[in-house]
C-alpha cells in the first residue's frame, strides 16, 4: 500500500484549479463569472464602509450603493465618479472601473475566443450531424459532383432531402467544389464533415445508422497500379464493416459501394446478411462498350438515358389489388400506355429479363417497368390496343463479320475483347493496338484464341501518336474503332490524349475519300468533353465517370437495379439493340409507313423482344432531337418509319 504524501495545501488547491480548467470553455467561462462576482461584492462592500465613515449625501438610500457600483464596474464612467460627493466614493468608483475594465475585457476576449474557436470546429466538419433518413456518401473525389446531380434529381419529389458528405478532405475545400459544379440544389441539402470514413466515431457522428442507404466511394480510379487498387479495396471493406458495427448486427442501410476485385467484390457482398451491392466499374463499362461496338449507332444515347434520373429508369412494380386474373407476360406488354415491363422480378427474389412471352405472372411477382417516372405507371387489367401487326416480313438477319480495332490497352481492353468473342459471328476479326505490347496481353490473347479457334485475334504494338502509323493501320478496312481512353494523372488530361487520337484518325478518314466511316467508339471521362467528342467524327461515345456515377445513384435508391444491369450486360441473357425497323414491318417498295408505336411493340413481340423506344435515321446526328432517339412513347402515338429507321429492343442477338 502506498504511503499518503501531504503535499501543501497551496499546490493541492492549485492541483484542483489546474484540473477544473482544463475541463475546457465551460470551466473558463464560470471561473471569470465568479471572479468577476467576486469583484462586484468586493467593491459594494468597500464602498459601504466608506459610506460608513464618510456618508455620501448624493445617495438616497444604502440600496443604491450595489447599482453605483454595478454602472462604474460596467461602463466605467467618468460622470460616475465626477458625481460623486466626496473623495471616498470617487475612489471607489475608480477601482471599479479600473476592476470591470480586466474582468469584463477578459470576458469578452474569452467568449470571442470560443466564438472563433467554434467556427474554427465548424469548419474544419467535425461537429454532429442531426439527420436521419439521408443519403450517406464516404468519400470524395472525381465521381463526386455526378452522384450529387443524380441524387439531387431522385429527391425533387422530397421537401426536405439531405445528403452528407463523410471525406478525410478539408470541409471547405469540399463546400467549394460542389457550389463550384451545382447551381440548383432544388429540394436537398448537401451537408459535408471532415473525417476518416473507416472510423466508428465519425460515422456517429454522420448518423450512418440512420441513413436511408449510404455510398462508400473507391479512393483508386481503375487506371492506377495495382497495389493501390487493393489498398483502396481494402478500405471500402474497412467502411462496410465500421458501418455494420455502427449499425444495430446485421441490421444496417442498404450499402452501394465500388470494388475492383472480383473476390473483394463477392466478400462484401456477403460480409452481412443485410444488403451491400458492389460495382465493379470495368466489368460494367467494359461490356457496355463491347455491346455499342455491334450496335447501331444511338446506343449510348439509350444507356445514358437508362441509367440517369433525369430521363427514363426501371421500376419494380406491383398493382395494390394484384394482376386481376391470369396474366403472361407477354399480356403485361400490352397493360401500359406509355411504360413498358422489361422482365420479371419473381417472387423468390430472381430478375428475369425479357422472359418467353407465355411466362406466367403470379400475383406475388413484380414486373420491371421501364417508364420516366414512377407516377406515370398505370397498369390496366384490359388491353390497352389491338394490334393489327400479325406476322414479320421474311429479311435476311444474319450477321455479317465484323473487324474491330482496340486503341489503347487499358484494365477495360482483356473483357471488351472477351465479350466480343461471345458477340461477333464466325470468322470476325478483333485487333488491339497499344504503345507497348507485355507477355500477360500476349498470353491472355493465346489464351483467348484457344478459346475461340473461328475467331482472328491480334495484339500489335503501335505508335498510336504517331500519324504514319496510324495510317498503316488501314482505319478504313475496319468495321468498329475503339479508342479506350489511358490512364493520367487528371481526366482533363485523359480526355485530351483520347481527343488528340481522334484528330488525327479523323485526318486520315477523311484524306481516304471513302464516304463510309467505320463506327468510332470512345470513351469519354468527363461529360463537359461531350461537344468535342461529337465534332470529332464520334458516333458512340459513354461518359465513364458519369456512367458509374449514375448507376451508383440509382442503385442507392434501389439495390435490386444493380441486378438488373448484371444481367442486361451478361452476353448469356437479353441486351439492348437498336435494329433496322425492316426486321418487323414489310414496307412493300414503300419509302415509308405511318402507324402507332403499339405496333411496334406488338412486332418486336413476335420476334420474342421488347421494344423500348424508336431511332429515326434523319434525327441520328442531332444533338438537340435526342439523336433521333424516342424512348417508350405512348402506345397511340404514331410515327412514320423509313427502312433505314430503327426500333430499340432488347433481345437475344443481334440478328
Amino acid at each position: 500500500m502506498s504511503e499518503h504524501i501531504p503535499y501543501p495545501l497551496k499546490q493541492r488547491i492549485r492541483y484542483r484549479i489546474d484540473n477544473f480548467m482544463s475541463r475546457g470553455s465551460a470551466s473558463i467561462f464560470l471561473a471569470l463569472l465568479l471572479l468577476f462576482t467576486a469583484g462586484f461584492l468586493i467593491m459594494v462592500i468597500l464602498r459601504m464602509i466608506a459610506n460608513v465613515f464618510l456618508p455620501d449625501d448624493t445617495l438616497s438610500s444604502w440600496l443604491e450603493i450595489p447599482w453605483r457600483v454595478y454602472v462604474a464596474v460596467m461602463e466605467g464612467s467618468a460622470a460616475e465618479t465626477d458625481g460623486d460627493s466626496n473623495w471616498p466614493a470617487k475612489m471607489t468608483s475608480i477601482l471599479g472601473v479600473l476592476i470591470g475594465l480586466v474582468l469584463f475585457s477578459s470576458m469578452v476576449a474569452f467568449i470571442t475566443s470560443v466564438f472563433e474557436a467554434k467556427l474554427a470546429e465548424l469548419r474544419r466538419g467535425r461537429s454532429l450531424v442531426l439527420e436521419s433518413n439521408h443519403t450517406l456518401i464516404l468519400g470524395f473525389g472525381d465521381r463526386i459532383i455526378e452522384v450529387i446531380k443524380e441524387l439531387i434529381e431522385a429527391n425533387e419529389s422530397e421537401p426536405n432531402a439531405a445528403i452528407v458528405i463523410l471525406a478525410e478532405d478539408d470541409k471547405e475545400d469540399m463546400d467549394n467544389i460542389i457550389r463550384d459544379n451545382i447551381i440548383d440544389f432544388a429540394s436537398t441539402r448537401v451537408i459535408t464533415r471532415s473525417g476518416v470514413t473507416t472510423n466508428i466515431n465519425n460515422l456517429k457522428k454522420v448518423q450512418a445508422e440512420r441513413a436511408k442507404s449510404i455510398i462508400v466511394m473507391n479512393s483508386a480510379a481503375s487506371w492506377r497500379p495495382e497495389n493501390e487498387l487493393k489498398l483502396a479495396d481494402a478500405l471500402v471493406l474497412k467502411s462496410i464493416m465500421s458501418i455494420i458495427a455502427v449499425s444495430d448486427g446485421d441490421e444496417h442501410p442498404p450499402i452501394v459501394c465500388e470494388i475492383h476485385s472480383d473476390r473483394d467484390r463477392d466478400l462484401a457482398e456477403n460480409i452481412t446478411t443485410g444488403t451491400v451491392k458492389a460495382l465493379n466499374e470495368v466489368s460494367v463499362l467494359s461490356r457496355m462498350i463491347a455491346q455499342l461496338a455491334l450496335s447501331r449507332n444511338g446506343l449510348s444515347v439509350v444507356y445514358s438515358d437508362m441509367v440517369g434520373f433525369d430521363g427514363n429508369e426501371f421500376y419494380f412494380y406491383q398493382p395494390d389489388d394484384g394482376w386481376g386474373g391470369p396474366l403472361t407476360f407477354g399480356e403485361s406488354i400490352n397493360r401500359f400506355k406509355s411504360s413498358t415491363p422489361m422482365g420479371i422480378h419473381t417472387a423468390e427474389g430472381k430478375i428475369v429479363l425479357n422472359p418467353p412471352s407465355e411466362t406466367k405472372v403470379t400475383d406475388e411477382d413484380e414486373l420491371i417497368v421501364f417508364a420516366e417516372d414512377d407516377s406515370t405507371i398505370f397498369y390496366f387489367e384490359e388491353p390497352v390496343q389491338q394490334p393489327q401487326v400479325l406476322e414479320l416480313p421474311q429479311v435476311d438477319t444474319n450477321l455479317r463479320t465484323q473487324r474491330v480495332a482496340l486503341l489503347n490497352w487499358t484494365p477495360k481492353a482483356a473483357i471488351i475483347i472477351e465479350k466480343l468473342c461471345t458477340y461477333v459471328p464466325t470468322g470476325s476479326e478483333i485487333i488491339a493496338y497499344n504503345p507497348e505490347k507485355t507477355e500477360e496481353m500476349e498470353s491472355f490473347l493465346v489464351e483467348l484464341q484457344n478459346n475461340y479457334p473461328d475467331l482472328n485475334l491480334a495484339m500489335k504494338q503501335v505508335d498510336l501518336n504517331d500519324l504514319n502509323a496510324l495510317n498503316n493501320l488501314e482505319p478504313t478496312n475496319f468495321d468498329s474503332l475503339l479508342i479506350l481512353s489511358p490512364g493520367g494523372t487528371t481526366i482533363e488530361e485523359m480526355d485530351a490524349y483520347v481527343i488528340s487520337l481522334l484528330i488525327r484518325i479523323r485526318q486520315i478518314l477523311r484524306e481516304s475519300g471513302v464516304d463510309k466511316w467505320p463506327k468510332l467508339i470512345t470513351e469519354v471521362m468527363d461529360s463537359e468533353n461531350i461537344d468535342i467528342i461529337l465534332n470529332s467524327g464520334v458516333e458512340d461515345f459513354m461518359v465513364s465517370n458519369q456512367f458509374v456515377s449514375q448507376i451508383m445513384a440509382q442503385v442507392s435508391e434501389e439495390p435490386l437495379a444493380l441486378d438488373v444491369y448484371d444481367d442486361l450486360f451478361q452476353a448469356e441473357g437479353s441486351e439492348l439493340y437498336i435494329k433496322p425497323a425492316n426486321y418487323y414491318f414489310s414496307f412493300d417498295g414503300q419509302e415509308s409507313i405511318t402507324l402507332p408505336y403499339g405496333e411496334c411493340t406488338q412486332a418486336a413481340l413476335l420476334r420474342q423482344e421488347i421494344c423500348l423506344g424508336i431511332q429515326l435515321h434523319a434525327h441520328q446526328g442531332d444533338k438537340d432531337k435526342f439523336f433521333g432517339v424516342s424512348l417508350i412513347p405512348d402506345k397511340g402515338e404514331d410515327f412514320t418509319l423509313t427502312p433505314q429507321d430503327g426500333l430499340i429492343t432488347l433481345a437475344e442477338d443481334e440478328s
